[in-house]
């Protein structure tokens, strides 16, 4: 997967013209990043308790300004 292939030499010689170059042939595996739900879940309420925090302030800056 991704590092070799059989190809008939039919494809060799018509389709690419004796083109041996492994591009042509091979054709890489896209890598998938692996993500540990539990820990992004964790980051999203840490933010979240962050956004609440920033909220309750900006709150008391506008009352203190009576708006």
């Amino acid at each position: 997967d991704g590092f070799s292939r059989v190809v008939e030499i039919e494809k060799i010689k018509k389709e690419n013209d004796y083109n041996l170059n492994v591009t042509l042939y091979v054709f890489p595996e896209e890598e998938v990043e692996e993500i540990d739900v539990a820990e992004e879940w964790e980051e999203v309420l840490e933010i979240d308790e962050e956004i609440k925090k920033v909220t309750e302030k900006l709150e008391g800056y506008l009352k203190e300004l009576k708006y």
